[in-house]
């Protein structure tokens, strides 16, 4: 039987992998710092492995007799203050798990970055895994931590097999109101939103589609898993509950961003800041050609029914 090593395996996304990989005759290991957290599928192929992905021996322990890695475990907080915290996470720690598994004898690893290490498109031009990395997503303390990872673990390419997979904006199964799927939360009869979207992707379908790059991607390259480009307001129009939605002008959420910033500088941990003010009045827009063309993913429609 195959085996593999899914960190971060309390996340929403993590959840829907291993739910994923039995579901293909994996077995198992979900790496998390306390079982209690975990939300997801139990099944005799799973084993729950308390540890710390930053610690080798920990590390070392959870990949015996393992092949491959899906490395999810990050800080995605938009609150944090300092570059550097992010860093400590997401970043740093990436070469120790690749050397640790290189000395385990694994294969092959599945790095799962963002798309926002991306440059971002627009609605009649959305954008690829060539579009190059531009601003307000340059200035992302989050983004730049995961691009830093990327550049590492590329480095790697010549020694393991490495695939990185850029996944959009993910709701769905296994996810709480302090990620993700806020957005669902902030439906109400009257919306006020901004003039921005994203591309969204049901998690279970971006679950897929990272499994097929496991399987199938190409040494030392990336892929964007993606999803349905929609405006905010076209989002929010597909909810039940909606009723009437204002949008929020973009001086407005920029004013908003400044005010955060000062917040930030004194010390006070709030997600609006400029820049995520900025990235939400953007289109966000990505296309995954590449994905359907090299791993044959094709995303199922979003499932948009809270």
């Amino acid at each position: 039987m195959k085996k593999v090593l899914v960190t971060g395996a309390n996340g929403m996304l993590a959840s829907n992998l291993i739910d994923e990989l039995l579901r293909k005759d994996y077995n198992v290991v979900g790496m998390l710092r306390r079982r209690s957290s975990y939300r997801g599928v139990v099944s005799d192929r799973l084993e729950l492995f308390e540890g710390d992905f930053k610690n080798p021996a920990h590390l070392d322990k959870a990949l015996e007799g393992c092949s491959g890695i899906f490395h999810v475990a990050a800080i995605t907080d938009q609150s944090i203050l300092r570059y550097e915290d992010y860093e400590a996470v997401n970043t740093t720690p990436v070469s120790t798990l690749i050397d640790v598994a290189i000395k385990r004898g694994v294969k092959r690893i599945l790095y799962v970055s963002t798309a926002n290490t991306i440059g971002n498109g627009t609605w009649d031009n959305p954008a690829t895994e060539i579009t190059p990395w531009n601003a307000p997503l340059t200035h992302s303390l989050y983004a730049r931590s995961k691009a830093a990872a990327e550049r590492i673990f590329r480095s790697y390419s010549d020694r393991i097999e490495t695939v990185i997979a850029n996944p959009t904006f993910m709701i769905g199964r296994f996810g709480s109101s302090a990620g993700s799927n806020q957005i669902f939360d902030m439906a109400h009869a009257i919306t006020f939103c901004p003039t921005g979207g994203k591309n969204f992707i049901d998690v279970e379908e971006a679950a897929r589609g990272i499994v097929m790059a496991y399987e199938r991607g190409k040494n030392g390259e990336n892929y964007l898993i993606c999803g349905e480009n929609l405006s905010f307001k076209e989002f929010y129009k597909r909810l039940p509950k909606v009723a009437v939605i204002i949008l929020v002008p973009t001086f407005l959420m920029v004013f908003f961003g400044y005010i955060g910033n000062l917040l930030r500088m004194v010390g006070v941990r709030v997600a609006f800041s400029l820049t995520n003010m900025k990235i939400l009045c953007m289109p966000d827009a990505y296309v995954g050609e590449k994905a359907n063309r090299e791993l044959g993913f094709t995303p199922n429609p979003l499932k948009l029914c809270r």
